[in-house]
């Protein structure tokens, strides 16, 4: 039997256990990855001790009763304790009259000075922010997420690499040549057999494989600042409850808990979360809101709008759903959203982004195969109030849901009104009921005992009674058992970003028959004032959520600027708006009447819109007043965004400013969407750069737009209008 290169085999052994030991440490790299945060944390921490230690003067030191001679200091030319600290001991010691142990003294004083300032100091993340410390925190976050998805995709191959050394380590194999002389056949065929098989490892692809998985992750180990910062700025939500989660107590103390009691909320915090279904992070005070919604199972969430109401629904559904599938498995609860037509959409493709749970669209001419499939495996129909008369028996008859959730519930404050009768009669037939509005229900007593009717009757009487307190903390502390409401500036303390959302808008017979004709005409400006281009505004989609957010708006005490390319697609919305259009802005408006019209929209009243072309209303004037931010069509290049929401996002700007991009599915719309999402890293790249941001600012060229419209008309000239419904 041929003897094997010992040498080599020996060698191949000592590299493998090493693969070994640095992918075991790459999957177990997170508490490191937590532990970066942490000190980088720490770092922001020191810096801004060492700056606050600038302002302290140098008496401070006499006050220690530590016989330091300050007047020396002084002479020397110190006047703060920062100057004290940067002389550093050899500084110190040269000063004449300053001994060791004075030295030691200050050093003391000086680190007191350091806790005492970093017990009391908050740090967060800000995405203007380019300072090292800020950039270190938002870099060392960035690997943190980067890692979990690395080992994310490395399970199955960490999972045979380190089944196979521990196997072939564990074998005895002859490791020299005189061993070889004396040791039996078995063990000779053994060796050999090691030998082949380590052989085959460090020729194969798992190995390739290895290896690439060690330098990319070495790669995430040293992101650069740059693209750490463009990254947090396209999902800053993520990194904030990133941030949240493991800074702990360096971080501002925001007010989760509204007015619930302190027995309460302990109460509530206690609860144990199962996520392991959602796709997502949540916020500190969405975990509480989660919890809530779970803990005490019928409420009302009326946190101000883009608080994430949302995705605390879908963290409560997630939870509900691992608890059932922990008794039975693959066991799938029924959940139902009931919510107006100009949001089903939204709800099915959130559904479907932050949980597992399988989504069934009751609406249109499916609705029915729809609804059995729902009925027979369980999952989360989203309806709206329109269709609920056609599956109110079968749900009363066959079904108990896990939780009911309605959003916009003021649409069900009238008790006579038929779609609250039949939202009412699923009171017995759901284990939870989630009621979800924006509007401020305190200040409308009448309204909420409506609504409280329907999940607590036990608590109409006494809430009716002391309508007259709703402005006083008691009357709050009195709902605190069935309502929830937070506002932006109580849970968000860092400086507000940019949120964007996506408002998908499911288009009307009449929206959908103008963008054919559009498509047939090939009539691309046509097609980009999709759900605009008709008429009758009663039936366009984008129009309908552009009211429901205006009115969002004036409830919320807010202001708003709605944004479009097209002078048309301008009037019809301020048309639309009404009194609540706080002006026009269009190319045609002379430059002195603009800031005449910004200048009353910013004395005016809260809950009014301005409507402005984006080109005019986009450069040039400032409207930091408003805090939502509305845009009727995605924009073909992305600098006329970028410099729309300049206008609003900009020093003096205190509120967090939401922005909402109303889009249809399936149209010209979501393909510029898809585009722009390619080239996002590319114009992070440029855009600071104005030459280069000039080069790639037109997401379309001539060749994509006939691409696309050939592509379009074979699919909808393929089905009958109501097909696209």
């Amino acid at each position: 039997m041929e003897r094997p290169d010992l040498k080599e085999l020996n060698q191949m052994r000592a590299n493998l256990a090493g693969i070994d030991r640095r992918f075991t440490a790459l999957m177990k790299g997170e508490a490191d990855q937590r532990q970066a945060i942490t000190d980088a944390c720490m770092a922001s921490l020191l810096a801004y001790s060492k700056d606050a230690l600038k302002q302290v003067p140098i008496e401070e030191l006499s006050k220690s009763h530590a016989g330091i001679r300050v007047s020396l200091l002084q002479k020397a030319g110190y006047e703060t304790l920062g100057d004290v600290e940067s002389a550093g001991d050899r500084g110190l010691r040269a000063i004449e009259g300053i001994g060791d142990k004075q030295v030691q003294a200050i050093k003391s004083i000086i680190a007191d000075f350091h806790n005492h300032l970093m017990d009391y100091a908050s740090v967060t993340i800000r995405p203007d922010d380019e300072s090292k410390e800020n950039t270190a925190i938002v870099a060392a976050i960035t690997s943190f997420l980067r890692g979990q998805e690395h080992r994310k995709a490395l399970t199955d191959l960490y999972g045979f690499v380190h089944s196979f050394a521990e196997d072939l380590l564990s074998r005895e194999v002859i490791e020299k040549r005189l061993q070889w002389v004396f040791s039996g056949r078995a063990k000779k065929l053994a060796t050999v057999a090691a030998y082949g098989e380590l052989f085959d490892f460090f020729t194969s692809d798992v190995y390739t494989k290895a290896r690439d998985a060690f330098r990319q992750y070495d790669a995430i180990l040293q992101i650069p600042p740059a693209e750490a910062m463009a990254a947090f700025r396209a999902d800053s939500a993520t990194y904030y409850a990133i941030f949240e989660s493991i800074a702990g107590d360096h971080l501002p103390k925001p007010l989760i808990y509204s007015s619930i009691p302190a027995k309460l909320a302990s109460d509530i915090d206690a609860m144990e979360l199962d996520l392991s279904g959602f796709k997502g992070t949540l916020r500190s005070y969405q975990q509480f809101g989660t919890k809530y919604i779970l803990h005490q199972k019928r409420v009302l969430l009326g946190d101000e709008m883009g608080l994430g109401k949302t995705v605390q629904a879908i963290a409560a559904m997630t939870h509900l759903r691992a608890c059932a599938q922990s008794e039975a498995a693959d066991a799938e609860p029924f959940f139902l959203v009931v919510c107006p037509a100009s949001v089903l959409i939204n709800w099915c493709r959130e559904l479907q982004k932050f949980s597992d749970i399988p989504v069934y669209f009751l609406h249109g001419p499916d609705m029915e195969d729809a609804f059995d499939r729902w009925q027979q495996s369980g999952g989360a129909a989203v309806t709206n109030y329109e269709t609920m008369g056609r599956i109110i028996d079968g749900i009363d008859e066959e079904m108990t849901l896990a939780m009911l959730v309605v959003d916009e519930a003021h649409y069900i404050k009238n008790p006579s009104a038929r779609r609250t009768r039949y939202v009412r009669r699923l009171n017995e037939e759901s284990e939870h009921i989630l009621l979800m509005t924006g509007t401020p229900l305190e200040n409308r007593v009448a309204e909420m005992c409506q609504l409280i009717d329907f999940i607590r009757p036990d608590m109409t009487d006494e809430v009716r009674s002391a309508a007259s307190m709703s402005r006083v903390p008691e009357f709050r502390e009195m709902l605190a058992p069935l309502y929830l409401r937070r506002l932006r500036e109580q849970v968000l303390q860092e400086l507000p970003p940019i949120e964007p959302q996506y408002e998908w808008c499911a288009m009307t017979v009449q929206d959908v028959a103008a963008y054919i004709e559009c498509l047939e005409a090939r009539d691309v400006h046509g097609m980009r004032r999709v759900s605009f281009q008709h008429d009758d505004m009663k039936n366009s989609a984008k129009a309908v959520r552009l009211a429901e957010l205006a009115e969002e708006i004036a409830l919320e005490n807010r202001k708003g600027v709605v944004y479009s390319f097209y002078r048309d697609t301008v009037s019809k919305a301020a048309a639309l708006l009404g009194p609540k259009c706080a002006g026009v802005i269009t190319g045609s408006t002379p430059v002195e009447e603009r800031q005449a019209i910004i200048d009353d929209f910013t004395n005016g009243p809260d809950g009014r819109v301005l409507v402005c072309q984006i080109q005019a209303g986009g450069t040039g004037l400032n409207i930091q007043t408003a805090s939502v931010v509305i845009f009727c069509e995605p924009q073909i290049k992305p600098s006329l965004e970028h410099q729309a929401l300049s206008r609003v996002y900009r020093m003096g700007q205190i509120r967090n400013v939401l922005v909402f991009h109303l889009v249809c599915p399936e149209t010209i719309d979501e393909a510029i969407l898809d585009v722009l999402a390619e080239k996002q890293a590319e114009f992070d790249n440029y855009a600071e750069d104005s030459t280069m941001a000039e080069a790639t600012e037109t997401i379309v060229d001539r060749d994509w737009i006939n691409a696309y419209i050939d592509n379009e008309l074979a699919r909808y000239l393929a089905a009958s209008p109501s097909d696209g419904q």
